[in-house]
C-alpha cells in the first residue's frame, strides 16, 4: 500500500505538512473543525486573564504627588505697645507700677544726693591720715553708690527709661576730720529720715520696701561715724 502521508516530497516532514492532517481528519470526522480551540501561531507565553483575579489585590489609585511644604512665616517683632496686649501682660503691675509714680521727683532727688556723696566721702578718704577714717568712709562711698544704683533700677522698673542724673559736687573745706565727720553724720542721718519719710508716703509696696531698706542702712552709717567721732575726740 502506498504511503500517502508524504506528498511534500522527501524533504518535508509530515509534522509540519498539515494539508496531509486534513485529509485524513476529514476521513475519520468531516464534521468536525481539527483547529477549534488550538491556540495562534506564535503564543506561546500566557495570555494575562482579563477581568480581576480572585484574591488578589485591587490595584491602587496613582498616588497624588504632596503639595510642596510653605515655609513658616518668620516671627515678626513685637513692639512695646503690642506687648501690653499680649495674654497674661499686666496694665498696672502691683509693684512698682503707678502708685509708684507719685514719687518720681523724691527718686531723683535721692539719687543725685547718693551720687554726690559717694564723691565727697570717696574723696575725704583720700586726704584723711587717720586710717581707721579713711576705711570707714571708703566704705560708705561704696555703700552709696551702690544705693544709687538700686534707686535707678527703681526708676526704670517704674518709668521703662533710663535716668541721667546731673551732679553737682559742693567743694566743701572743713578745718580738721572731726569737722568733716560731723557732716557725713548729719548726712547720713537726714538720708535716713527722709528714706523712712518717703516710705510713709508711697502705697507701692516694693518701692516701700526699697526705701525703708536704704533708711536702715543710712541710720547704720550715722551711727558708725558717731562711734568713730567719739573715738578720735576722747
Amino acid at each position: 500500500m502506498e504511503n500517502n502521508l508524504f506528498s511534500g516530497g522527501p524533504d518535508v516532514s509530515a509534522a509540519y505538512d498539515y494539508r496531509v492532517y486534513d485529509r485524513v481528519w476529514q476521513r475519520v470526522a468531516p464534521g468536525v473543525d481539527p483547529y477549534e480551540g488550538a491556540p495562534a501561531a506564535g503564543a506561546d507565553a500566557p495570555q494575562a486573564p482579563a477581568g480581576p483575579v480572585q484574591g488578589a489585590p485591587a490595584s491602587a489609585a496613582p498616588a497624588v504627588p504632596a503639595a510642596p511644604a510653605v515655609p513658616a512665616a518668620p516671627r515678626s517683632e513685637i513692639s512695646p505697645a503690642q506687648e501690653d496686649t499680649l495674654p497674661g501682660a499686666e496694665q498696672d503691675p502691683c509693684c512698682m507700677g503707678t502708685a509708684a509714680r507719685e514719687s518720681l521727683e523724691v527718686l531723683e532727688g535721692f539719687i543725685q544726693e547718693e551720687l554726690a556723696g559717694c564723691r565727697c566721702c570717696q574723696s575725704l578718704s583720700c586726704k584723711v591720715k587717720n586710717a581707721n577714717a579713711a576705711k570707714l568712709l571708703r566704705r560708705i562711698a561704696a555703700e552709696k553708690r551702690c544705693a544709687a544704683r538700686d534707686l535707678c533700677a527703681a526708676y526704670f522698673l517704674i518709668t521703662g527709661t533710663q535716668y541721667a542724673p546731673a551732679i553737682t559736687i559742693e567743694r566743701k573745706c572743713w578745718e580738721n576730720l572731726a569737722q568733716a565727720l560731723r557732716s557725713c553724720y548729719h548726712q547720713e542721718a537726714c538720708n535716713g529720715f527722709n528714706y523712712q519719710r518717703a516710705a510713709d508716703g508711697t502705697t507701692d509696696v516694693c518701692l516701700q520696701k526699697l526705701l525703708i531698706r536704704l533708711g536702715e542702712q543710712a541710720y547704720r552709717r550715722a551711727e558708725e561715724v558717731q562711734a568713730l567721732l567719739g573715738c578720735l575726740l576722747c
